[in-house]
């Protein structure tokens, strides 16, 4: 077990290229959540109080807590792996401890008219999101609370798009918040019922 910078890695993990369930038990892992909502509650007085595995419970504000779910997520755009010393990027005795990729054979020379195009594979279909957040989270969020199925009629990915949308359906778009700068407002996920 490798921690470095607060990420750790088991090395010691692998999955067989016909092993479809580890392969999917392997992706749950790796998505799931930073912290566990089961362990998390909120107070009467609005503080939040987490239990952690080993018995310590922690009393924090909705700001502290924040500021530590902050500090859990990776920066963006940078690789999660990096390496020092001799394995750096740049180092100078990096060729000296690994070893360079292999060269690629060589291509056959072929005459123009033995020349024939791969046979084209077949693009495996990209997966909807619910079929995504079923397999990983096991939650079917096309499931309605009646009995029956929800269907998705249209994707808006802008704000103006959607309210066009809601306007030709005769609903009212939902009122913006008022967020002042005194306030303290929590993330969405800390506003669900616990």
């Amino acid at each position: 077990m490798a921690v470095e910078a607060g990420f750790s890695l088991h090395a010691d993990t692998a999955v067989h290229a016909n092993d479809r369930q580890g392969l999917e038990r392997l992706a749950r892992y790796g998505a799931r959540g930073p912290i566990a909502e089961c362990r998390l509650r909120r107070l009467d007085d609005g503080r939040y109080e987490y239990a952690t595995k080993k018995g310590t419970t922690l009393s924090l504000t909705a700001e502290a807590l924040v500021r530590r779910l902050v500090a859990l997520l990776p920066p963006a755009r940078l690789h999660l792996t990096s390496f020092h010393g001799v394995y750096a990027p740049n180092a100078k005795l990096r060729p000296l401890v690994t070893t360079p990729p292999p060269s690629p054979p060589p291509l056959p020379q072929l005459a123009f008219h033995d020349f024939a195009p791969a046979p084209a594979k077949p693009k495996r279909p990209r997966l909807d999101w619910a079929t995504l957040h079923r397999r990983t989270f096991g939650t079917d969020v096309l499931r309605c609370a009646c009995g029956g199925r929800r269907r998705v009629h249209a994707v808006h990915t802008t704000r103006n798009a959607a309210s066009e949308r809601l306007a030709a359906l005769g609903l009212a778009p939902p009122a913006r918040p008022t967020v002042f700068a005194w306030q303290a407002t929590a993330p969405p996920q800390l506003a669900l019922p616990l």
